[in-house]
């Protein structure tokens, strides 16, 4: 098994063999080569949803990315005008035509859609419960130095929600669970990007020296997604992906730039320096270390990085229509609600605030200071 449009002596198709048949399998199921019009696309969605409904015949004149690759608000009018063809009622229409659209920039995007939307959801459910849902849970984070200030709990209860002790807390809720919603989607990113038609998440770092190259343990340090050529006279490229300008320092850049430099002479490919989130390289404090370790890397941000990661103009609507997607199922299967949880939070507060004449600070104040001596102090700290 070889990768098609790559040099054989090209040490890619050294890989193990599960990665290269993960390269291979991303060539075959790149969106071009699994649709050859918009009526096979359109049609395996249909089937997908169990409706028998009539295709238009024009349709297998025309692209399948053309007709994929326009607003959600676009594709869906024509979804419904198919459909109102078909002389479904009104309401079926208007429910069908949102499934079908959603079934579409699904389809457009992975080759097994129903696996990725399973995986993302359980990753998001095991987040969802790690949210806080006791006091304890954001009097003290996983660190044990890591408590709840009493000063910054002030400050939002009186300068943020005018005094209210109950708002200041369900700021705080809402505060770590954003935390870890945060570093949730900065892996998620890879993964999913990682998943799309005609890309290949690449392996985790492994064995001793996780900078050097490895064919078999550590075939791509430093690259994130890899995607084979398609065509004849398509390049081999790899990505190193962040999901905001801002995610690594600008100390970052130089190490993220000679891994780039190495991967690029080893393999002969083009390397992209990509961050999802943002509207100009200005401000980007990693892409200067970057530039100079690899001169011949690719910086690209917002909709040139997507553009380059989902072959497509729509690429951000299409990872927005996944989440939406497994958000919705992790709410329905967890059923956590920051008011309900910040409730139940500010009660224990008040029970214990009631030695203190309901002065809910003083709690947290004491909390967060109190301790023994031999622990507070190093020279009382038991030496081993």
């Amino acid at each position: 098994m070889t990768i098609r449009h790559v040099d054989q002596r090209n040490p890619i198709n050294r890989v193990s063999p599960e990665l290269l048949a993960r390269i291979v399998r991303a060539q075959d199921e790149f969106f071009p080569t699994v649709f050859a019009n918009a009526k096979a696309y359109l049609s395996r969605a249909l089937s997908d949803l169990g409706l028998k409904v009539p295709v238009p015949a024009a349709l297998a004149d025309k692209l399948a990315s053309e007709f994929a690759d326009q607003k959600g608000t676009d594709l869906a009018h024509q979804c419904s005008q198919i459909l109102k063809a078909a002389n479904l009622p009104p309401q079926a229409v208007l429910h069908h035509s949102r499934s079908l659209t959603e079934r579409l920039q699904l389809l457009r995007a992975f080759s097994e859609p129903d696996r990725v939307v399973a995986q993302i959801t359980e990753k998001v459910v095991q987040i969802v419960a790690g949210f806080p849902k006791r006091a304890a849970d954001i009097e003290r984070g996983r660190n044990p130095g890591d408590v709840l200030d009493p000063y910054i709990l002030s400050a939002t209860q009186t300068l943020l929600f005018s005094g209210s002790f109950a708002a200041a807390i369900s700021a705080t809720v809402s505060h770590k669970a954003l935390m870890m919603i945060e570093g949730l989607l900065g892996h998620l990113h890879e993964d999913v990007v990682g998943q799309m038609r005609g890309n290949v998440r690449a392996p985790e770092p492994r064995g001793f020296d996780q900078e050097e190259i490895d064919l078999l343990e550590n075939p791509l340090p430093g690259a994130d997604i890899l995607q084979p050529p398609h065509f004849a006279g398509d390049t081999l490229k790899l990505h190193q992906v962040k999901s905001k300008t801002g995610s690594a320092k600008g100390g970052d850049g130089k190490r993220l730039g000679e891994q780039l430099r190495r991967l690029q002479r080893y393999y002969k490919a083009d390397v992209f320096y990509d961050a999802l989130i943002g509207n100009t390289l200005r401000g980007h404090r990693s892409r200067r270390g970057v530039e100079m370790a690899a001169p011949g890397a690719i910086i690209l941000v917002g909709q040139a990085a997507f553009r380059a990661l989902t072959f497509s103009e729509f690429g951000p609507e299409l990872l927005l229509r996944l989440y939406q997607v497994a958000f919705a199922q992790a709410a329905d299967q967890t059923g956590y609600r920051v008011e309900e949880m910040s409730a139940a939070i500010v009660k224990a507060f008040e029970d214990r605030a009631q030695a203190y004449d309901g002065d809910f600070l003083q709690v947290v104040l004491r909390d967060s200071i109190q301790g023994l001596a031999e622990i507070q102090d190093s020279r009382l700290e038991p030496r081993e």
